[in-house]
């Protein structure tokens, strides 16, 4: 019964940034109405969060079982990895806070000095334990139902359909724009783009879902004992890029040489799994097309990679592209009527 009920297990690019555009639509009309009604600064606030996730959520599940996409497959909550993988996606998610951190604090600091003024007011409350886990629950767990399945489910799925890197970085831009803030894109279009190979590469959102909960949770924390006043200064500092240049420097530099070596350990243990079922025989060509190659047979097993290249036309027509672009834009028009308030 299951099985009869979807038909496909992934989206074109063109119903995926449909059903984001669809999700960011009922998002604004939510939102307008919430503070219409004009709750309390954290009530506002709190509702507002949630709510976005659950949008998020029920859009995506809409879409799935509107177009008879398998939900199951675009999230490959079928295939976990193997338990060694789950400490060292909590190691990349550290080392992404202690680099791209610093990194956006050094940008909204150069911001504030050609003038750029807004700063977006969250009402969150963290005077106590009570708080902090309700903080924890909207702002750490919540992320992972919503934002991880509409971005790397359904949005990173539709975008597999024009080459790997295409829909790792497509997916980290939307991940980036879609959070609204012009002081954090550079940090969350990076911390985006890791999160995507990791779902690309695994097959699945285990991997970008655990690095979301370690990075939420590692600044929800050090803003929780800032405000409790058991942060050390200067760590709060560095991850907010005012410790100072050299320090910033040697720690940002650090960090993403552990990234990419942590990247590597996974990509290295992902082939041997993958090579235990089918050999990998390097493909001859341009260097894009090798690495969409490589990229694809670790992504997905051969029985699976086939079925889906069956299902998925080799390139994107020109109704998926328009869509993308208009995403894209409705995304990019929010950012810039921020920056147009904060100057």
């Amino acid at each position: 019964m299951y099985k009869d009920r979807f038909i496909k297990r992934t989206f074109d690019l063109g119903t995926a940034s449909i059903a984001f555009l669809a999700a960011f639509a009922i998002q604004l009309i939510f939102q307008v109405i919430v503070l219409a009604i004009g709750l309390s600064g954290a009530a506002t606030t709190w509702t507002i969060v949630v709510g976005n996730q659950i949008i998020l959520f029920g859009a995506s599940i809409f879409f799935c079982f509107y177009h008879r996409v398998d939900p199951i497959a675009i999230t490959g909550l079928k295939r976990p990895p193997k338990w060694y993988f789950f400490p060292i996606y909590v190691l990349i998610a550290i080392f992404c806070v202690t680099a791209f951190a610093p990194i956006a604090g050094v940008i909204s600091k150069l911001l504030t000095m050609l003038g750029y003024e807004y700063e977006p007011t969250y009402h969150i409350p963290l005077d106590n334990p009570g708080l902090f886990a309700l903080a924890f629950l909207g702002l750490t767990l919540l992320p992972v139902l919503g934002e991880e399945m509409m971005v790397r489910g359904v949005l990173l799925s539709g975008a597999k359909e024009k080459s790997p890197l295409f829909a790792i970085f497509f997916s980290a831009l939307i991940f980036a724009l879609m959070h609204g803030n012009f002081r954090q894109l550079t940090h969350q279009f990076l911390l985006g783009a890791v999160m995507g190979y990791l779902a690309y590469l695994t097959g699945g959102i285990y991997a970008s879902a655990v690095v979301h909960i370690v990075n939420n949770g590692i600044a929800l924390l050090v803003e929780y004992g800032r405000a409790n006043g058991w942060v050390n200064r200067a760590v709060y500092w560095y991850l907010s890029g005012k410790l100072g240049a050299e320090a910033t420097l040697i720690g940002v530099s650090v960090s993403i040489f552990a990234i990419a070596m942590l990247l590597v350990l996974v990509t290295v243990l992902t082939h041997q799994d993958r090579s235990l079922d089918e050999e990998y025989i390097p493909r001859d060509g341009k260097l894009f097309a090798r690495v969409t190659a490589y990229l694809t047979f670790l992504s997905t097993p051969k029985e699976e990679r086939e079925k889906e290249t069956a299902e998925r036309p080799e390139r994107p027509n020109r109704y998926s592209v328009i869509m993308a672009i208009i995403l894209v834009a409705a995304l990019v028009t929010v950012v810039c009527l921020s920056i147009v308030s904060g100057t």
